[in-house]
């Protein structure tokens, strides 16, 4: 069992290629969904995607840029919306495995959301 605190601060989260891959995947759906009805994306989701997009590929040191950390709300959406993806029938199983494991990961790592997020 892990002795290290649960953070409320911003704090890098590391990804393999497929978290990465499937984290943008989830973040432009949220994107596309919340443009379908007429509304602007959440900017926690656009953060995510540029964090993504400006970020090395954990272990891999070809890669360049930087390593920006994600906000407790950040996690805690992301969180949200990795758990509806892999509950989502149609989602792959070794997505739905990322998924949840990513998820665990951000579990362990911050605090929890308020009640109003969950």
């Amino acid at each position: 069992m892990s002795t290290t605190a649960r953070r409320r601060d911003t704090t890098p989260i590391e990804m393999s290629r497929q978290e990465q891959w499937v984290v943008h995947h989830v973040m432009l759906q949220q994107v596309e969904s919340h443009r379908e009805d007429g509304e602007s994306p959440p900017w926690w989701a656009m953060n995510a995607i540029e964090k993504l997009e400006d970020r090395p590929v954990y272990g891999d040191t070809s890669t360049t840029g930087t390593d920006r950390p994600f906000t407790c709300y950040e996690a805690w959406r992301l969180r949200r919306a990795l758990s509806e993806y892999a509950e989502q029938p149609e989602t792959p199983e070794d997505e739905v495995a990322t998924a949840v494991t990513l998820s665990r990961r951000l579990d362990e790592t911050f605090v929890e959301p308020p009640a109003a997020l969950q």
